[in-house]
């Protein structure tokens, strides 16, 4: 078992007590099937592997140790485990990355599918690639079958939602970007500013996508600035500097 537990922690990322609890949890899961009774599966000393499974006789609950070395079928468990990892993993990408939801992402464009919907190469983690997808309704129309969205182009994207799915059986990181949100031409201008941003508020107010987004702001920005955003974007950006944004 010590065996084991060192193969899935370094093929799967995981710690050691997070692969321990998924093999309690696959093994206790798959016997009581099996046994049609609860069967608890936990580790003892040494890393010893033991089995109980619980009896209700006329309300007398019975326990019976299950010897795990006569179970056959022990390439099921093994199956049910390597599929209860594949999830955790997905599971702790999914809590990692919601935090970078509403964030700017810049990526690549790789491919598109048969509906059009683009995927691209990002990295919201530096150092950590993952595929997003930014569906035909989430790009403005001025955008769709331009050069500028052919693969291999790279281009700012509004990170909107994280979650974790099940594909075709296999849990799999569900990341989505959008071109049309308000977030997107703030970030843009916040991320042309660097460190002096961070003492600025900007709120867009309204955005017609393609043509026109208004901006309100606290300070009054270079125009350098606003027109990087206006030429990612391909839509005038109007800046109106305000005392205080309105609650």
């Amino acid at each position: 078992m010590k065996e084991i537990i060192a193969l899935f922690t370094g093929k799967y990322g995981l710690t050691r007590p997070e692969v321990m609890a998924e093999i309690e949890n696959a093994f206790s899961t798959t016997l009581s099937h099996w046994y049609g009774m609860e069967v608890l599966v936990f580790f003892r000393e040494r890393l010893h592997l033991e089995a109980v499974a619980y009896n209700n006789s006329g309300g007398i609950i019975m326990q019976q140790q299950v010897d795990l070395a006569d179970i056959r079928g022990r390439n099921t468990l093994l199956t049910q485990l390597e599929e209860n990892l594949a999830k955790v993993v997905v599971l702790k990408q999914a809590v990692r990355y919601k935090s970078f939801e509403s964030d700017l992402v810049w990526g690549e464009i790789t491919a598109y599918d048969a509906e059009k919907n683009l995927y691209i190469e990002t990295e919201p983690i530096p150092g950590e690639k993952v595929i997003a997808c930014c569906p035909l309704n989430r790009m403005g129309v001025h955008e769709r079958d331009t050069l500028e969205f052919t693969v291999g182009r790279r281009r700012a994207f509004h990170l909107r939602k994280v979650e974790p799915v099940i594909l075709n059986g296999t849990p799999r990181l569900k990341v989505v970007v959008d071109r049309v949100s308000k977030t997107l031409v703030e970030k843009l201008l916040k991320s042309q500013l660097g460190s002096k941003g961070e003492k600025i508020q900007i709120r867009c107010v309204k955005r017609y996508v393609g043509h026109k987004s208004i901006v309100l702001t606290t300070k009054r920005l270079p125009k350098a600035a606003i027109i990087e955003v206006d030429r990612e974007l391909k839509e005038r950006v109007q800046v109106k500097v305000v005392k205080s944004l309105p609650a």
